[in-house]
């Protein structure tokens, strides 16, 4: 048998860019998605083409692009650039437009706000077509690299090291000004612009200490001033951000996210269960989360909200030597008489007001005459300390109990998407910088999970005739509210 042989790299041939796209591919559900939006009422500029001057590229084909690009992993607009010029899918997205990396990125630059709408847009659309449950929704944040050098990023304490260390430098090039014959014309010109350098880096890092004191601020970073040193999850430490998910249970869709600069997830989940509130427009849901969102005040204002939190407990820092039935968990708190009951059955009493902060709770009577005293305290008697959100601790501690089924759950729901983007969509760091613009980037790639998820639950063809149907109810109910209120202002009757 012999080698296979293609055609002639010569040979003419006549196609359309219809046919050399495959008839269910996911750059037709971006092309429809798009061109049903109203890009006006999301804030997009350039939608009415100026009458002067060189014609534009319209908002709708370069979002196509975008969303199209980040849905596949490209994210640099030099990057985008070069596939409108090899890609047969953006060349049928595009019309064969081919605009330059410049133009690429001046549109995301200008439209921050409105491509996260488009997100939002596509969230509605789930919701409408019941895919999202809105019953049980599990929140997690990952840490995802900055576009800043961890050698960029200073702390106080980094920064007087620097200028200590730059002290010393200088010290030493000033004495050997003294030593050196002022003969050597040379030397003392090299050694005099050494000088003028470490004073200008002197200057430099002194003028953020400044801006730490005005700000009030740990850190400061050079090239992103939003981002921070946190630790990542490789167990080391890098500049970044923490970026925050709602996840839906019934088909782990994002519903949505926000994107912080604090490195811990403390205080962040009633922020994001406001939130979900918000954009699915409902009340009352289950939120999961790990221990990390373990906060009395968070916890409390969701309840606040009416939403029903499963979140795993913080482990107690117990000593080591301590045997387990002398842990605090072991002490038993009765609301009713506001006391706690040890291990041993005896009655530990308040010694503060129940306005106070921190409560504590001891029976040195009981403790003296106690025969396990050694194994439960190393002092004389033993103190159990009360948070002023006890109760909210207690209540979240008896429903996560009664609901592991449930909360282990949790892990399946909500770091699917964060695997999905980091690895197979190349999320795993940010091209943009601040905060502002992050924001933009992670609705991008959240964007374009969902849509892959979309896919896969529908099918090509159900997605695309849910689109046209949504789209044609929606406008004909437009059509008929504007005909409505002419008829209103003009005094007539309408049916």
């Amino acid at each position: 048998m012999g080698h296979l042989f293609g055609e002639s790299r010569e040979q003419l041939r006549y196609f359309s860019l219809e046919d050399a796209v495959g008839e269910e591919s996911m750059v037709r559900v971006i092309d429809r998605f798009v061109e049903l939006q109203d890009f006006g009422s999301l804030g997009f500029g350039n939608v009415v083409p100026a009458d002067t001057g060189r014609s534009s590229y319209g908002p709708k084909c370069l979002a196509k692009l975008y969303i199209y690009s980040y849905e596949n992993g490209i994210r640099s607009s030099r990057k985008i650039e070069r596939e409108t010029l090899r890609n047969i899918e953006v060349m049928w997205l595009m019309n064969e437009l081919k605009p330059d990396y410049k133009t690429i990125a001046e549109f995301r630059k200008n439209n921050l706000r409105p491509l996260q709408k488009l997100f939002r847009e596509f969230v509605k659309l789930c919701k409408a077509w019941d895919l999202i449950g809105g019953s049980i929704i599990a929140f997690d944040g990952t840490k995802v690299k900055a576009s800043n050098n961890k050698k960029t990023n200073y702390s106080r304490k980094k920064l007087n090291d620097r200028i200590t260390r730059l002290d010393a430098q200088i010290n030493e090039y000033l004495n050997k000004l003294d030593e050196n014959d002022m003969s050597e014309k040379k030397a003392a010109v090299d050694t005099a612009k050494v000088l003028e350098e470490l004073h200008n880096r002197k200057e430099k890092y002194e003028g953020y200490i400044k801006t730490l004191d005005e700000t009030g601020e740990n850190e400061i970073s050079e090239v992103d001033p939003d981002a921070r040193l946190m630790g990542n999850n490789r167990g080391g430490v890098d500049v970044c951000y923490n970026v925050q998910s709602a996840v839906d249970g019934k088909h782990h869709l994002v519903v949505d996210y926000d994107v912080s600069t604090n490195p811990a997830d403390h205080g962040q989940l009633s922020n994001m269960v406001k939130k979900v509130q918000k954009t699915l427009r409902i009340k009352r849901f289950i939120a999961i989360a790990d221990k990390g969102y373990y906060n009395g005040k968070d916890l409390q204002r969701c309840k606040k909200y009416k939403v029903k939190t499963i979140v795993s407990k913080q482990r107690p820092s117990d000593p080591k030597d301590q045997p387990e039935e002398f842990h605090n968990d072991k002490f038993i708190y009765n609301k009713e008489t506001d006391t706690y009951t040890c291990p041993e059955g005896k009655t530990l009493h308040p010694h503060n007001k129940k306005t106070a902060k921190r409560r504590h709770f001891y029976n040195k009577t009981a403790c003296e005459t106690c025969p396990y005293r050694k194994h439960c305290t190393s002092g004389e008697f033993r103190r159990v300390i009360r948070s002023q959100y006890g109760d909210i601790y207690d209540e979240v501690d008896k429903r996560t109990k009664e609901n592991q089924a449930l909360y282990k759950l949790r892990q399946q729901i909500v770091e699917h998407p964060f695997g999905t983007v980091k690895h197979a969509m190349n999320g795993g760091y940010f091209l943009l910088r601040t905060r502002r613009k992050v924001r933009t980037e992670i609705a991008l790639l959240f964007l374009g999970y969902n849509l892959k998820r979309v896919y896969k639950i529908l099918g090509f063809k159900e997605i695309m005739a849910r689109l046209d149907s949504h789209f044609a109810v929606f406008s004909d109910f437009f059509r008929r509210f504007v005909i409505f209120y002419q008829f209103r202002g003009s005094g007539k009757c309408f049916s």
